[in-house]
């Protein structure tokens, strides 16, 4: 069993329990905007069962960004595509990390109604998990201390990639335990 990975904001998939004038079973509209297609298309990644490539993933598309922030994401097993008859296909991702490139799908010729079925799979199945921003540090300086993402590929601003080698000279400068 494999899963698909859609960066979200967690905020926007609170239900009734948080959001006490949406009724019951119901979605808040806020949560379609991270569903957002363009052409038809929605840009998914697919997770390993076991979730070996799940902080990869993370690292990867969170080296994409400005700022090291918190990363929201809900992950969906992938065979809920086939109930609601979504295709999907192989296209390169644009990461800074090709084997994660290489997991990247696009979702196809989807229609509106797709998409809301999509978006109550989400809100009814999917694992909804969030890494803080010192995660999402952890994860980026583990993804270039490894070689899977070269620091000049970075987007970050120069605040920010400071903050990923002093996380890097810091792990040399620790002793084993």
């Amino acid at each position: 069993m494999s899963f698909i990975l859609r960066k979200i904001r967690k905020g926007r998939w609170h239900g009734s329990d948080v959001l006490k004038w949406l009724p019951a079973n119901e979605l808040p509209a806020d949560s379609l905007v991270d569903l957002a297609t363009k052409d038809n298309q929605l840009s998914i990644y697919i997770v390993e069962g076991d979730r070996s490539n799940l902080d990869r993933i993370i690292a990867a598309l969170s080296a994409n960004c400005d700022f090291i922030s918190n990363f929201d994401y809900a992950l969906l097993d992938k065979e809920v595509l086939d109930v609601i008859k979504i295709k999907m296909t192989n296209v390169k991702g644009e990461t800074p990390d090709e084997e994660v490139n290489a997991v990247h799908r696009d979702l196809v010729e989807l229609s509106a109604s797709q998409i809301l079925e999509l978006a109550a799979a989400i809100s009814a199945k999917a694992e909804r998990g969030r890494l803080t921003n010192k995660q999402v540090l952890r994860v980026l300086a583990n993804a270039v201390g490894s070689g899977h993402i070269e620091r000049d590929k970075l987007k970050l601003k120069a605040d920010e990639l400071a903050k990923i080698d002093n996380e890097l000279k810091e792990r040399t400068e620790r002793p084993e335990k």
